[in-house]
């Protein structure tokens, strides 16, 4: 996790309340971070868009993309160690990544992951082509309504870190 020496700032996203100050190795843990979140369209959807739209994904490989995210993300908290944080850290970045593994990311694939695996190996009409297999899927709805959810989460964690940490935006670009 990154040391907070220089510049200050503080963010509440509701999910968690981050704030502090800034070094160079904070920047460096958001970029990590954002570089994760920002290439994936499984996290965040495709750029610019305002609704998430599955047109054109395969939900078993975007479903493995954000458990593959996940594993990352920890990396990256594993990177950053914490024995360089001064004694408060529950304002730190390591923190809010946390939060939102926990609070985002492992209930929608604890709901929706195992559930989606084994109808689309074991119980979809496998002899149908993909797109029209996976459209088959019996809670099609609610899964896609709670993947939203969490993509549009991790849209406004992707442009707080770009706002807070002065990062560039792939996307504008």
């Amino acid at each position: 996790m990154a040391n907070l020496r220089k510049g200050h700032f503080e963010v509440d996203l509701k999910l968690f309340k981050l704030g502090g100050e800034l070094a160079e190795d904070d920047r460096q843990c958001a970029w990590e971070l954002y570089t994760e979140i920002s290439t994936r369209v499984a996290v965040v959807g495709k750029p610019n868009e305002r609704v998430s739209n599955f047109d054109g994904e395969l939900y078993s490989e975007s479903l493995d993309s954000l458990y593959r995210f996940f594993g990352e993300a920890r990396g990256v908290m594993r990177r950053f160690p914490v024995g360089k944080l001064r004694i408060d850290t529950h304002h730190h970045l390591g923190c809010l990544i946390h939060e939102y593994m926990q609070k985002v990311l492992r209930p929608f694939l604890e709901n929706w992951h195992a559930v989606y695996r084994h109808w689309w190996e074991h119980e979809s009409n496998q002899a149908l082509p993909p797109f029209s297999r996976q459209a088959q899927f019996p809670e099609l709805q609610a899964f896609l309504t709670d993947w939203a959810n969490v993509r549009w989460m991790m849209r406004k964690l992707q442009s707080t870190l770009v706002t807070k940490y002065k990062l560039v935006d792939v996307h504008s670009r």
